[in-house]
């Protein structure tokens, strides 16, 4: 069993989970707690979405890192092969982690050393990185390569760009740290309090799990909140 194939298994037992959860919590019945494990598609895509942002945030702090070791070879006079396989052994030496771009230089050397041309070497990476910065650098080096430009001065240039978007979404993120807390604790308040009312006083919230009534307003309280979880969430998701 691969790495996807037990996220995916995790993710679905946790959807399951959370959808029984939702359905015994608001409508405490057992039909309904069924029900909710609809919601486990909409889950793993959620999961899935998160891991892709975690992992392009990793991607473009050790992309920053590989623009710097490629600016210092080819400003040495190295060919960008050679730049490339400098930058491939120094991930290796370095006492930084490198999990998700040093596997895709030993790639892209395992593919030179099989004499594939650099340019295809290099849009493969672009592909599978799916960063539009990187796939934007990747032409504007191949162009580069053809017409004789500056390659060191390019490298430069994207590091510095990079370097200040990193900055500018550091900032953002300091600034939100806060709300994105208090956030959280808004949310977990509404489960909190029916599971305390729940257990303390289930004869008290008979009402809302028994009459028609009852059911609707549970209906439109969960509504109420599937919508200001997707509107925080979607408030609170700002990147430059």
């Amino acid at each position: 069993m691969n790495e996807k194939q037990q996220l995916l298994i995790s993710d679905s037992l946790q959807g399951v989970l959370l959808g029984c959860l939702i359905g015994w919590l608001c409508y405490r019945s057992v039909v309904t707690s069924l029900l909710g494990i609809m919601i486990v598609p909409f889950y793993i895509k959620y999961k899935r979405r998160m891991r892709e942002k975690s992992r392009k945030q990793m991607l473009w702090h050790e992309f920053k890192d590989a623009a710097a070791m490629l600016y210092s070879s080819t400003a040495a006079g190295g060919t960008l092969e050679k730049a490339l396989r400098d930058t491939c052994c120094d991930m290796k030496t370095s006492d930084s982690s490198y999990q998700v771009l040093l596997p895709e230089f030993e790639r892209i050397c395992m593919h030179l050393d099989q004499n594939r041309s650099l340019e295809s070497v290099l849009e493969d990476f672009a592909v599978r990185s799916e960063d539009e910065d990187i796939a934007y650098f990747v032409r504007v080096l191949t162009v580069a390569r053809k017409s004789g430009g500056s390659l060191s001065s390019i490298i430069r240039h994207t590091a510095d760009t990079m370097n200040l978007r990193m900055e500018i979404n550091s900032e953002i993120e300091t600034i939100l740290a806060g709300k994105r807390g208090e956030w959280r604790i808004m949310l977990i308040v509404p489960p909190g309090i029916l599971c305390y009312m729940n257990m303390c006083s289930s004869e008290y919230m008979n009402i809302l799990y028994t009459g028609l009534t009852g059911r609707l307003v549970m209906t439109a309280a969960l509504m109420v909140y599937a919508a200001a979880l997707w509107t925080g969430h979607k408030i609170l998701d700002i990147h430059v």
